[in-house]
């Protein structure tokens, strides 16, 4: 709902509605069925402008209304947009796929991972990063006191493996950025850290070689994105261990002066 008060639509369900022709307030009550209409209706459009697909929404109306922009269910809209993405046809890696690799992790992530799509181990398994490249960013992400499963959520540009481990074309990534937006759109990490040239191209909408944006900070709608290798290339090139590990150390240091700020911050407002 966010997304219509920023374009002045204050439609509120329990709010006195304007009646144009009489040009006074009268009340206006729905049943809860209509309620529910009309938020789905206005959700699906707003997922449309948003990322370019249909998002499916869990709208509960047992909640006061003035709760429904803020109380979001991270949860159940996970699921709902998993299940979205399982369906998904929307290019022809779909035809090979063992399963979709939709994500995981905490639902509240300090950190979001993104890579650029699923190899033969988690097409089989169903999950990100689970073979030798999964290993070694497992390793990577405990360097700098970061994991899936305590304060990550790891996730890929295309959710459906690519034959015979090929990178995603761009028409494959540009017809699943969508969900990864979705997903960011729900979780809200406090950082990203795109880790390939691929994630970083999708995401962030640039060019460049990853040897130029490796090291560095950018912003994807308010949160800060740091670049690095992919763990691939780190098996094929032990040379690139050095440089990657002084990313994450930079990185590292990105998330504690944030932290820092805030807490100087919070200190300032007691």
């Amino acid at each position: 709902m966010e997304f219509w008060l920023e374009r002045g639509f204050d439609l509120a369900m329990s709010e006195k509605a304007l009646n144009e022709n009489e040009s006074t307030y009268n009340e206006s009550t729905y049943t809860d069925a209509e309620a529910r209409q009309i938020l789905e209706t206005l959700f699906l459009i707003e997922d449309f402008f948003r990322y370019g697909v249909r998002c499916e929404h869990k709208i509960s109306l047992e909640a006061p209304s003035s709760a429904i922009p803020s109380t979001w269910d991270r949860k159940a809209h996970l699921e709902a947009l998993e299940t979205q993405v399982s369906q998904c046809t929307a290019c022809g890696l779909w035809q090979s796929r063992s399963q979709t690799v939709f994500g995981e992790g905490v639902l509240d992530p300090k950190v979001m991972v993104i890579g650029e799509g699923p190899g033969m181990e988690e097409d089989r398994q169903g999950l990100p990063f689970v073979g030798a490249s999964g290993q070694l960013l497992d390793k990577m992400l405990a360097a700098i006191d970061l994991s899936r499963h305590n304060n990550c959520y790891i996730a890929n540009i295309v959710k459906c493996r690519p034959p015979n481990n090929r990178e995603p074309s761009p028409s494959e990534c540009d017809a699943c950025i969508g969900y990864l937006r979705a997903q960011i759109d729900i979780l809200q990490p406090g950082f990203i850290l795109c880790v390939g040239r691929i994630a970083a191209h999708s995401l962030l909408r640039l060019s460049d070689p990853i040897s130029r944006l490796r090291g560095r900070s950018f912003d994807f709608q308010g949160i800060p994105v740091h670049v690095t290798f992919h763990p691939s290339a780190l098996l094929r090139d032990t040379a690139l261990k050095r440089p990657a590990w002084e990313d994450l150390k930079q990185f590292r240091s990105l998330m504690e002066s944030r932290a820092l700020k805030e807490s100087r911050a919070t200190k300032k407002v007691k």
